[in-house]
């Protein structure tokens, strides 16, 4: 009855992927469904409930600490009596399968002639959620000082290129965290996780 009962919710899964016009070629998808054959079920609402609260904690900051580096505690940090609130920002990873989500956008910028905008890419596994409507949420990339800044020298630099969270984060100074202004749109019923980090000021 157990096997019954996976492959029965592994093909409602697949199903919904297929309502909601999720390629079978799409990588993130297909780590998701191999996730949750995997796994036997798949808790469809558990990344979109974290970010909610994350969502509403961010719109609350206002005066209103267990695990000193989960979710919960971002969002109570956010939310401290104990002193005049200084933080608006629950930043978080996404994981999609077992694979940690990376975001990639574009910013310009000017080269010696004022006039001379380039275009940069942006890759972060870092974001802040803006808005949220069911499945559908609007992220914004955050990343470092150093992620914006471009030389000759910098184009192999794990730092502008990472290739994992913490290749990202180690050894960086939490205030140089900054937001892009760049934002992209998701499903979140692609991810399997959510790791939050701890408050800070954006």
């Amino acid at each position: 009855m157990n096997q019954v009962y996976k492959k029965d919710n592994y093909d409602f899964h697949k199903s919904k992927c297929r309502k909601q016009n999720h390629k079978k070629d799409n990588d993130c998808c297909s780590r998701c469904s191999r996730h949750d054959k995997a796994c036997g079920k798949h808790h469809k609402n558990c990344v979109e409930d974290v970010l909610e609260a994350i969502l509403k904690a961010q719109k609350k900051a206002k005066n209103d600490r267990h695990c000193k580096t989960s979710c919960e505690d971002s969002i109570n940090d956010l939310l401290g009596k104990k002193k005049k609130v200084t933080k608006n920002t629950i930043p978080f990873i996404l994981y999609c399968g077992c694979e940690p989500f990376k975001g990639t956008g574009v910013v310009t910028y000017s080269s010696c002639s004022k006039k001379d905008k380039r275009f940069r890419c942006i890759d972060s596994f870092i974001f802040k959620i803006k808005e949220l409507d069911g499945n559908c949420a609007v992220l914004e990339l955050l990343a470092f000082k150093s992620n914006l800044r471009y030389s000759a020298d910098s184009k192999g630099d794990c730092s502008h290129n990472p290739c994992s969270p913490c290749c990202q984060i180690d050894g960086k100074c939490v205030d140089d965290l900054i937001r892009t202004g760049i934002c992209i749109h998701v499903d979140l019923s692609c991810f399997s996780a959510v790791t939050c980090l701890p408050a800070v000021y954006l």
